[in-house]
């Protein structure tokens, strides 16, 4: 796998995840549950962010 395959594959993955946190986080009720998943989803979105920002051109 080449560098920017693997990059982008990370930048897809961490994507998704962000997408399914803040998906859970819409069927939550409690306010503690729903902040939990957008937090993880903001991390997520941050991670593929620093990702594409790193990546080789």
């Amino acid at each position: 796998m080449t560098k920017k395959s693997q990059v982008k594959n990370i930048i897809e993955v961490k994507s998704a995840l962000a997408a399914k946190y803040e998906r859970l986080s819409r069927t939550r009720m409690s306010k503690p549950a729903k902040a939990r998943l957008l937090r993880h989803a903001e991390r997520f979105r941050s991670q593929a962010a620093n990702a594409a920002k790193s990546a080789p051109q």
